[in-house]
């Protein structure tokens, strides 16, 4: 006799589970949020007028030269390398750095000969913050930096 009841037991719950199933597959579904979204750091000056609050910056260190144009976001920063002159074959690391001295890469290329620019970067900074851009080597030297404006 227990065993019927065992056996009904266990076949009430299998039911339960697969109507479970088929309820979830076949109800309608919880909505879905939408993926959160940033301001878009419009940096492609080509492309008609900058965002409010961007700004321009020319360095030069003996041979080499950077321009940069960096623009504001949604508490980060849109870096875009307009020009440099370095050495050919360097390995350009872009960085960002902070009033206090301390960098934040914010891309890199390898320098060619006919290099493609602009070249585009972006460092979670906010844009107060910014205080300099420079072009690093694959040592770690400073070939060539550019100070930031204030905002």
């Amino acid at each position: 006799m227990w065993v019927r009841t065992v056996v009904a037991a266990v076949g009430i719950a299998a039911l339960v589970a697969i109507g479970l199933v088929i309820g979830r597959a076949t109800g309608p579904q919880p909505p879905v949020a939408p993926p959160p979204t940033l301001l878009h750091a419009d940096n492609d000056t080509d492309d008609g007028p900058p965002v409010a609050g961007t700004r321009e910056a020319t360095g030069r260190n003996g041979g080499a030269s950077l321009h940069v144009v960096v623009t504001p976001a949604n508490g980060w920063l849109g870096i875009e390398v307009e020009s440099a002159t370095v050495p050919s074959g360097t390995r350009c690391r872009l960085f960002a750095y902070d009033h206090a001295g301390k960098g934040y890469e914010a891309g890199g290329w390898v320098q060619s000969a006919t290099p493609d620019f602009p070249i585009y970067g972006a460092v979670l900074l906010a844009p107060a913050d910014l205080a300099s851009v420079a072009v690093v080597d694959d040592r770690g030297a400073k070939v060539v930096s550019a100070e930031i404006p204030p905002a």
